[in-house]
């Protein structure tokens, strides 16, 4: 089987959401050479083997394999089976009327059986690339181009000769339009079986970055929306915890290192590395709730409550027209549950930025020191009301850092009853957040700064 074929086969496996490095498709290749291809099951196993790396991938590692060594599978490739799945042409050629190469071509084609015919099928399917396919509609262009792969062009212009002719050469190109058809409808069916293993993943990756950039008061509109949330959590999650392993063993211990390796003159050498301490880091998350911030918030929380394997112990707080703590929400339910909980019963009008400054000060005035990361999200629209700026002075100089998010553009910070430029000086970071892509850059940057 050519390497071609394999690299395939793993490009359409990470459409169907498999994460395959480069070395481990190398090792994918080298253990089919190893174990050969004439025994099926062997040749799936071993692919199996190396390049599935999670339970919850096996399913879509076992579709992905039938279909795209679907015509490799000796159970279809009985002559009956063939013979059922390619038309034959609804009357014998007529050589006498073969005079152009052109016709010459359409007549040979026509002259195939349907094994010959499948056989061919399956060389000018293999002499195109379909990964490139990305979207539905391409599969008219491809299906075109793999008729004119088998020659089908000299069968359109035979039909086209053969309707200048007599009636019964009339008739004989009207059999052949119904064979074309037939034929074409087999090609389709090959066309959307490659689509479905290749372009069907780059689609749903055109979708997800799609979404990534909608505003999130548009977001909630589409479906399928949880889903690339948790999506987007584990694969950040995935990647803090590398970083995490590599930062926690520390510097190199050379003064232990030389002394365990004295007893065997250093061949070969243990290393030891000084183990830095648990981190004793906290989250708390305030929310602005409100008929302007929920979809954002709800996002938000969603996603630091999916990635609970690598942040620290997250307290969370909404408010709107009044204040309260929501962190028992998320352990009694699921984060897509208590948040519509939490929005039922806070969200509203009348943000008072002053009185939920207050309290939230009041309520957790001995758990905020050098340890703490205070995350805030709102427009900092304050009706007009006193900003409490001093009380978030306050909360700045006791916690390790202030972040605020607002889901508003830059411009309209200060607009209105907004009062951001009041909030800024007391900030270690203020970040636009109204997009996935936005939420992801900063709760990637959270994590970095908890290390």
């Amino acid at each position: 089987m050519p390497t071609r074929r394999l690299s395939e086969f793993v490009q359409a496996l990470r459409g169907a959401g498999l994460r395959i490095s480069p070395d481990e498709a190398s090792q994918a290749m080298d253990a089919a050479a190893l174990v050969g291809y004439s025994q099926r099951q062997r040749f799936h196993d071993a692919l199996a083997l190396t390049l599935v790396k999670q339970q919850q991938d096996r399913s879509a590692f076992e579709e992905t394999f039938a279909r795209f060594f679907e015509a490799e599978d000796p159970r279809s490739d009985s002559p009956q089976d063939s013979a059922s799945s390619m038309p034959s042409p609804a009357a014998q050629p007529d050589p006498a009327s073969a005079q152009t190469p052109e016709a010459q071509q359409a007549e040979a084609l026509l002259a195939s059986t349907p094994e010959q015919l499948q056989q061919r099928m399956a060389e000018a399917a293999a002499e195109m690339d379909f990964t490139q396919m990305e979207v539905i509609t391409q599969q008219g262009i491809y299906t075109r181009r793999l008729l004119m792969n088998m020659g089908m062009g000299a069968v359109d212009d035979r039909v086209l000769q053969l309707d200048q002719g007599s009636p019964a050469q009339q008739a004989r190109a009207e059999q052949l339009r119904q064979w074309r058809t037939r034929v074409r409808e087999q090609a389709a069916a090959q066309v959307r079986r490659q689509f479905l293993l290749h372009g069907a993943g780059k689609g749903r990756a055109l979708r997800e970055q799609t979404l990534r950039a909608v505003p999130f008061r548009d977001l909630r509109e589409f479906r399928d929306v949880q889903a690339l949330v948790r999506k987007m959590a584990r694969r950040l999650a995935s990647l803090h915890q590398r970083r995490t392993k590599t930062s926690r063993r520390g510097m190199l211990d050379a003064r232990r290192t030389m002394v365990a390796s004295i007893r065997h003159d250093g061949v070969p050498a243990k290393l030891f590395w000084r183990r830095r301490p648990p981190r004793k880091t906290r989250v708390m998350v305030i929310c602005d709730v409100s008929s302007s911030v929920s979809d954002a918030a709800r996002f938000l929380l969603q996603f630091l409550y999916a990635m609970n394997d690598v942040l620290p112990r997250v307290r969370s707080f909404a408010f709107a027209s009044r204040f309260d703590e929501i962190t028992e929400d998320f352990a009694r339910y699921s984060p897509e549950v208590a948040v519509g909980q939490v929005l039922d019963r806070l969200s509203g009008s009348g943000t008072d930025y002053a009185e939920m400054f207050r309290a939230f000060q009041a309520r957790c005035e001995r758990e905020l020191d050098a340890h703490t990361t205070v995350i805030i999200l709102g427009d900092a629209r304050n009706n007009y009301l006193p900003d409490g700026a001093e009380t978030l002075q306050a909360i700045r100089r006791r916690v390790k850092q202030v972040w605020w998010l607002n889901p508003e553009s830059r411009s309209r910070w200060n607009s209105g009853d907004a009062v951001m430029d009041r909030y800024l000086p007391h900030c270690r970071l203020a970040r636009q957040c109204a997009t996935l892509n936005d939420l992801e850059r900063v709760v990637d940057s959270l994590l970095g700064s908890l290390d």
